[in-house]
């Protein structure tokens, strides 16, 4: 029976379009029936996703190209021949190494719903991927977070003005993407955490000071985050909080800390998007993970020899991660980076008084 039958073929075939057998072998590797609930100690949130758009992203490629093939058992279903078929599919819209990736997650999700099956034909294919993949794309220009944090003061602080009398939506989304910068830039957490703030969960007051707290259930290497908001930004999370997002916001429900044009909250997607937008301002291309490669660099820049103060910075679980940042930063004058840390903070400060 055509499993897709009176369905329009999709990409990332949804959850509840599944063959039944898949959803039943998810939901006992999960330990539930919601695909979208945490799985306490066994995965990180983010893992849990990532494996489930990877078997999503594989079921919505045999909609399109064999949709007889999902009323195939699940373990009989991965064959060399389909996955041959399946990186073939991919690397029409994907550079090499993305098609290794997405091979990786497949077969990742494919070994956690069916774990007593073998599964080293396919950990092979994917390795052979890994190792015809070109090296990553060439390195790019040092980004520190002073430049983050430059880029975001100058779009919260040309729409100033406005906000003291009637903000226009344009200037509300600019203010707000502003933020979004000067905050990653002292506080580079992982986009999707980033994505997910909550006013009264995640961004919590006591007294005069604002914190930014995430709990071990919703961090990638399950270790808690906590990190205070800067007095240098507290005034510009002020004007936020009280004119930029109540002018946004159109459901008072909605507790994300970014909202959208439409005023719901803004999609991790659409985080990527905020970066691109604004990449031409710093003359290359950005993304929402740069920042926490600019934090590590610019504190490797400043305290070349506490690189474990940067893993904790980053919730980093191997150091080795860190690492790569220090390296980077050799042949680049330390104290001038530090100095142009502390001039461009006074700078700012003195402009704001």
């Amino acid at each position: 029976m055509n499993a897709m039958r009176g369905h329009k073929a999709r990409l990332y075939l949804p959850y509840p379009r599944w063959p039944s057998e898949d959803r039943l072998l998810w939901e006992q590797a999960m330990g539930s029936d919601d695909p979208f609930e945490a799985v306490g100690a066994r995965l990180a949130k983010a893992t849990q996703n990532n494996y489930l758009f990877g078997w999503r992203r594989f079921l919505g490629f045999l909609s399109i190209t064999e949709p007889a093939a999902l009323a195939v058992a699940p373990a009989e279903r991965l064959t060399l021949e389909r996955i041959r078929s399946f990186t073939v599919h991919l690397a029409e819209t994907n550079i090499p190494r993305s098609v290794a990736v997405q091979v990786d997650t497949l077969y990742k999700a494919a070994r956690t719903m069916m774990p007593v099956r073998d599964w080293s034909w396919l950990k092979a294919f994917n390795a052979r991927l890994y190792a015809a993949a070109p090296a990553l794309a060439p390195i790019r220009p040092v980004i520190t977070s002073l430049q983050l944090l430059e880029l975001g003061q100058e779009l919260m602080d040309g729409c100033k003005q406005a906000s003291d009398t009637s903000i226009t939506p344009r200037n509300a989304i600019r203010y707000r993407d502003g933020f979004m910068f000067a905050l990653l830039a002292f506080i580079p957490i992982r986009r999707k955490n980033f994505a997910a703030l909550e006013i009264g969960r995640h961004l919590i007051r006591e007294g005069d000071d604002w914190f930014i707290i995430i709990p071990r259930s919703e961090t990638k290497t399950r270790v808690p985050i906590e990190f205070s908001i800067p007095d240098l930004l507290k005034s510009y999370l002020a004007l936020y909080l009280e004119i930029i997002r109540p002018r946004m916001l159109r459901h008072t429900s909605c507790a994300a800390l970014w909202l959208n044009p439409y005023g719901g909250a803004l999609s991790y997607t659409a985080i990527w998007l905020v970066f691109n937008r604004h990449s031409k301002t710093l003359g290359f291309h950005i993304t929402p993970h740069d920042a926490r490669d600019a934090a590590a660099t610019t504190w490797a820049l400043s305290a070349p020899n506490q690189i474990g103060v940067a893993r904790d910075l980053l919730s980093h679980s191997d150091l080795r991660t860190t690492t790569k940042h220090y390296n980077r930063a050799r042949g680049i004058e330390a104290s001038r980076a530090y100095n142009q840390v502390l001039s461009g903070i006074r700078r700012n400060q003195s402009r704001r008084s």
